[in-house]
């Protein structure tokens, strides 16, 4: 038995040194990049071109130009927002790694169980979620789509928009070549920009779709009114308008269910046994401390 605590502390402490040393690197990182501003922007230019080159598709797709792309992009902000997220990740690994390092080096049984304890709500959320997935898809979409479905309609600014919404939007439009939630219909209502390039301003046209709406075929022309297919009355030869990103999104992880039910089983079967061995430890010291305790009772006696 004490040769499976022993190896229980041990797997705790290099366990949870790995996770430390990435919540370190996660948080640490992302203060540097919403802090370090001085040291950042000499970066910057750097980084402009990189990203110039990962977002060029959809900068094609519009017809647009990476010049206007840049002058219109603040990436400093963009970066400081990522930053965040990383922050506050690597701020709450560091949290749950703090109470198994401190449980076993201190032999705190509160810290072990608390440790337990935080293990297997994250093992029960996944659970959950694993369920909602594979047997009750119909209660997340019931609570998804509403949300992106808002998104669209208050926060998506059109084709040419540099903000992070406006651009997931575009990006997910033109790698699964669909339109909208659902349909076009998605963007009935909204403030997007319906008159992104000049050409359609002096046209006196406005665009019923995004132009990410419009097959490659027609993105790839070479004709000066090419965005008409992106006005009314709609051609599903020449537009997505009736392909949902919901629908084929979804259909595109699912040819990867396999995977991610491996890695998700994986890290479950990982934080079960590390929960375990915590509840083990800690009712070693339980057993350690009632068998002091009767100890010093007896000598009292005498």
């Amino acid at each position: 038995m004490s040769f499976i605590k022993s190896c229980g502390r041990q797997i705790i402490y290099f366990i949870n040194g790995l996770f430390g040393l990435v919540a370190l690197v996660c948080l640490v990182g992302g203060m540097f990049v919403k802090y370090g501003s001085d040291d950042l922007k000499s970066l910057l230019p750097d980084l402009m071109r990189e990203l110039v080159r990962k977002i060029d598709p959809i900068l094609r797709a519009t017809h647009s130009s990476s010049e206007k792309f840049l002058e219109n992009l603040d990436l400093e902000k963009l970066l400081g927002d990522a930053a965040v997220v990383f922050i506050v990740f690597g701020a709450i690994l560091l949290f749950i790694v703090f109470w198994g390092c401190f449980g076993v080096s201190c032999k705190s049984k509160c810290a072990l169980y608390m440790y337990s304890f935080i293990l297997l709500l994250i093992l029960i959320g996944q659970i959950v979620c694993a369920i909602l997935i594979t047997k009750r898809r119909d209660l997340i979409d019931d609570n998804l789509k509403p949300q992106l479905r808002l998104s669209i309609k208050n926060y998506y600014e059109g084709d040419h928009a540099m903000d992070a919404i406006s651009v997931l939007w575009n990006a997910i439009m033109l790698k699964f070549s669909c339109c909208g939630l659902d349909n076009s219909n998605d963007f009935v209502s909204g403030n997007w920009n319906t008159t992104p390039t000049a050409d359609i301003v002096t046209a006196n046209k406005h665009l019923t779709t995004p132009l990410v709406c419009c097959t490659e075929a027609v993105r790839s022309s070479t004709s000066l009114s090419w965005w008409n297919c992106a006005v009314a009355p709609l051609d599903a030869a020449k537009s997505n308008y009736k392909v949902g990103c919901y629908r084929e999104v979804w259909k595109y992880l699912e040819h990867y269910i396999n995977i991610v039910a491996g890695c998700v089983g994986g890290l479950a079967a990982l934080e079960l046994l590390l929960a375990v061995f915590a509840i083990n430890i800690a009712r070693g010291l339980d057993k350690k401390n009632k068998v002091g305790s009767e100890k010093r009772g007896g000598k009292k006696k005498r």
